[in-house]
């Protein structure tokens, strides 16, 4: 119990201290929300402000304007941010909410277990375990696509992985370490191929599922 403690309280004042370096923009945009999963052996962290613009619909000109300007200096301060939290890459995205992604440099050895595993005609993939090998290689994963395929008459499904770039050779790599996990699967057969930056992962026949999962 004192090592899951000690665990515990670790976690929390890295959480703090994740916090404390974005105070500037929760004092412009309110408290965030703030998720986390396993990572290797790290922990990669979300955190979500919700920044209230609509840039698509006809607003007064200098209150648009100034909302710009806010977010500009809040763009400014992830950067100042991100020098001092040097222990992780940060990722960015915005929409109508301000979303930054920590994802930690180091994660323990060179090993990975995509596969969660396979019950009642469902595979589940682990969505960190397949990100923090491509990050580990220079790339990025993009999007993650298992419901747009859902074939409703032969009860399947795919999984599509998208990439931020082609590499033939990274791509070769995870096929191999991929494969050698799918074919430990005895009771449905799943396969995977590579479509310039997409990775498709797919049962092999009809009432088999691709599900994935952060844990």
């Amino acid at each position: 119990m004192k090592h899951l403690k000690r665990f515990n309280e670790s976690k929390e004042d890295e959480k703090l201290d994740i916090l404390d370096n974005f105070a500037y923009i929760t004092d412009k945009l309110g408290e965030p929300s703030i998720g986390s999963h396993s990572y290797g052996n790290g922990t990669k962290w979300n955190l979500s402000w919700d920044i209230k613009l609509d840039l698509s619909v006809l607003q007064e000109a200098t209150q648009l304007i100034q909302k710009l300007k806010d977010i500009v200096e809040e763009i400014d301060d992830v950067l100042s941010a991100a020098d001092r939290l040097e222990n992780y890459n940060i990722n960015m995205s915005l929409t109508n909410s301000l979303i930054i992604e920590l994802v930690p440099k180091d994660t323990g050895d060179d090993t990975f277990k995509f596969i969660k595993g396979f019950e009642w005609r469902q595979l589940t993939v682990r969505m960190n375990e397949v990100e923090r090998f491509f990050n580990s290689r220079g790339l990025r994963v993009v999007k993650w696509d298992n419901e747009s395929s859902f074939d409703e008459v032969n009860q399947t499904n795919k999984l599509e992985i998208s990439l931020n770039k082609v590499d033939n050779n990274v791509t070769s790599e995870f096929y191999r370490l991929i494969m050698a996990e799918l074919n430990l699967i005895k009771d449905r057969d799943y396969q995977m191929y590579v479509n310039g930056n997409d990775i498709v992962i797919y049962p092999d026949e009809e009432k088999a599922y691709v599900e994935v999962t952060n844990k």
